[in-house]
């Protein structure tokens, strides 16, 4: 299970060192020409007589309704929630995009079309996801405590995915950034202005120094992805029991762990900065960040917390027990 979970983050960073690599202007215009083409598709069918408008319309109301499938779907689901009235949205929504896709001058941006669709789709995926983690909630709500837990075990792992993943991209713009130095309009501004920031073209040094520390700011986000992992192990033994032997040496661990998690936040948070107040007139351009990191912070706080809190209970059961 831990190759997996390395593995499973290694692909996190992959996919966003790539994708900080990967043109976003030319991604979007190219997702845009494939929704035209099957707008254009359509409407030529529709165009091609009654059959073929009945057809056109068929097979888009057939798409559409796709969602509320989700309504009668698995056999037994039980009664409707209110969460499921996004399914008869998310329907209606994605045929309203059809028809503009169909009919593109009923398009509400006519300036900017590709980044409205793009988005509106966008915004259909975010109703369906949304329907499906209600729907998980609810019914984990009576679900066994194994269940629950291989749920949130696998909700951490995904997070911290997601932490590795944008720690990798913000760390090749960066890096990307470096390698470009400053572009030649900033320099000729900076040249135009007494004392400007590009009064002089940066070296490779400064460059690289900027990268550096822009990559240093990324350890916090790995910090924290590491704290969700280590929650994702303290789960397997919270299901064989909170007061368990191996749940509690497991939250012993888990907790030292948090503590040097927090000490090597605020260690880096700290030193950046000092290095970067020192480094003033080396650097062109330096950004201080004065506030504490927000994120691993609170988190390796609250599992450490939480770990002392199962301990302690821990303590309290077999002082009971012996006085029973």
């Amino acid at each position: 299970m831990a190759w997996r979970r390395v593995g499973l983050m290694l692909c996190a960073a992959l996919a966003g060192g790539l994708t900080a690599l990967a043109p976003l202007e030319q991604a979007v215009q190219a997702g845009y020409a494939q929704l035209e083409e099957a707008g254009a598709w359509l409407r030529q069918l529709s165009l091609s007589g009654a059959g073929g408008n009945v057809l056109a319309w068929a097979l888009v109301l057939l798409v559409s309704c796709l969602p509320l499938l989700l309504l009668v779907l698995p056999r037994g689901r039980g009664r409707w929630h209110g969460e499921d009235l996004l399914l008869p949205g998310c329907a209606l929504l994605f045929l309203v995009l059809a028809f503009c896709l169909v009919n593109p001058t009923w398009q509400p941006s006519p300036i900017f079309p590709e980044v409205w669709m793009l988005a509106a789709f966008g915004i259909w995926g975010m109703g369906l996801v949304s329907w499906l983690v209600l729907h998980l909630l609810r019914g984990l709500e009576e679900g066994t405590i194994e269940k629950v837990s291989a749920v949130l075990r696998v909700l951490l792992v995904g997070c911290a995915a997601l932490l590795v993943f944008a720690a990798a991209l913000h760390g090749s713009r960066a890096v990307a950034a470096a390698v470009d130095g400053p572009a030649p309009e900033q320099i000729a501004m900076g040249q135009l202005i007494t004392g400007g920031p590009f009064d002089r073209v940066m070296s490779a040094g400064s460059l690289w120094l900027t990268a550096v520390l822009a990559l240093a700011e990324l350890v916090p986000n790995l910090l924290a992805a590491w704290v969700l992992l280590l929650a994702a192990d303290l789960t397997d033994a919270l299901a064989l029991g909170p007061f368990s032997g191996e749940s509690a040496a497991r939250c012993a661990a888990t907790a030292r762990r948090c503590r040097l998690a927090i000490q090597l936040t605020l260690a880096l948070a700290l030193g950046g900065n000092l290095v970067k107040l020192a480094l003033v007139g080396v650097i062109p351009q330096v950004q201080f960040s004065l506030d504490l990191p927000l994120l691993p912070l609170p988190l390796a706080a609250a599992l450490y917390l939480l770990c002392r809190c199962i301990q302690r209970g821990k303590e309290l059961q077999e002082d009971n027990d012996s006085i029973i």
